[in-house]
């Protein structure tokens, strides 16, 4: 059997930038509580919530990635990401709250 090695880079930079966004998030607490003035009840919350969505999506994303294979699931997921990043880009005030 021959070996991907571009599939295998691809895996670990997958896993590089969801160690990435969530670790990152921690040092940024102090500034999002200053930038926002929330409490830190609430910007604890947004560590967690990454690991809240890990435990909603997980079963979701299983049947998904069984009815559309795992391109295709991986695809869109990235670019769901890329696309919810540059929303928080261009809108990065909390207006809406």
């Amino acid at each position: 059997m021959q070996r991907n090695y571009f599939i295998v880079v691809l895996i670990f930079f997958i896993f590089f930038v969801i160690s990435f966004l969530t670790n990152i998030i921690g040092p940024l607490v102090p500034e999002v509580i200053k930038g926002f003035s929330v409490s830190k009840g609430m910007a604890g919350l947004l560590n967690f919530s990454f690991f809240i969505a890990y435990g909603v999506m997980s079963v979701p994303a299983g049947m998904l990635t069984e009815k559309y294979r795992e391109k295709k699931v991986i695809t869109a997921a990235f670019a769901m990401a890329t696309a919810g990043a540059l929303l928080f880009s261009f809108f990065h005030r909390l207006e809406f709250i």
